[in-house]
């Protein structure tokens, strides 16, 4: 049980398993789970579907995360992606001592953690990057300062000519509906992709996205790189007309971001352990 300056933080044992979960205002939810039989896995579907953004940008090999948790899918891609460069930007210092601790973070030239909150560190940053990947929660939903327009519009600004972003949000609220809505209203293109467990993984491209490239890339990259879950498969779970589901939302701004009232599963299940 480790207390920081903004998390009330819990790492478990069960089993072959080690968890990363927050407390919040007495919920569990869960961050990241590692298996420690093998160190390939990932145990949570979203984090497995959330690799498929490597598809999309035409040269995965400068990324950046927003969010840390307990590094799993950072540790994965740069495992399976051996010339990416990858920086992860985590708001709380005391998740990156803690994953450095417990699962065997460890700073190279390639692999970076950096201190600090995400738009902020985007806004202060001039560098490109061929993916860029959101994972950061408080309690059951994304802070609303990185689901803004205004926040999408700068990850778009950071994003090198062919590169893409990737989002975890969840469904079945207003707040995903208008997450969607208001991703399609920054990027060109945009891919749903439901782990059916209460998450979609949002892949947004500035680009219109070709479907047989997608297709051809995956293979491409699932042969050389021999993912542990491979992407074509991945592929295959894409939502059909993702615009379809933003008909409820709203467009959500720096000026108007009621992410506490359109969550309504802020209290739901689906990421308590």
């Amino acid at each position: 049980h480790i207390e920081t300056q903004y998390n009330d933080v819990f790492i478990t044992k069960r089993g072959h398993q080690l968890v990363m979960s927050f407390q919040v205002q007495g919920w569990d939810y869960t961050e990241s789970v590692s298996n420690l039989l093998d160190p390939d896995d990932l145990p949570l579907r979203y984090a497995q579907v959330m690799t498929i953004a490597t598809v999309y940008a035409e040269a995965p090999r400068k990324i950046l995360m927003l969010g840390l948790g307990g590094g799993s899918i950072s540790t994965y891609l740069g495992r399976f992606l051996p010339e990416a460069a990858i920086t992860t930007v985590e708001i709380d210092p005391g998740v990156i001592s803690a994953a450095k601790s417990y699962f065997g973070l460890r700073e190279t030239e390639r692999m970076r953690y950096r201190a600090g909150d995400g738009r902020v560190f985007l806004a202060r940053s001039n560098e490109l990057y061929d993916l860029i990947l959101l994972d950061a929660y408080r309690g059951g939903y994304v802070p609303f300062h990185l689901l803004t327009r205004e926040f999408y519009m700068l990850v778009k600004q950071r994003l090198a000519p062919g590169g893409a972003a990737a989002f975890n949000v969840h469904d079945g609220s207003k707040l995903y509906a208008s997450t969607v809505k208001t991703l399609g209203e920054v990027f060109a293109a945009i891919d749903l992709f439901p782990t059916r467990r209460g998450e979609v993984i949002a892949v947004a491209t500035g680009a219109p996205i070709d479907t047989q490239a997608l297709e051809h890339r995956a293979a491409e990259l699932q042969e050389r790189y021999r993912f542990r879950f491979p992407l074509p498969g991945i592929l295959r779970g894409r939502m059909d007309k993702p615009q379809s589901q933003a008909a409820n939302g709203d467009i959500i701004t720096d000026d108007f971001a009621p992410a506490d009232v359109y969550d309504v599963i802020g209290r739901d299940l689906r990421r308590r352990k």
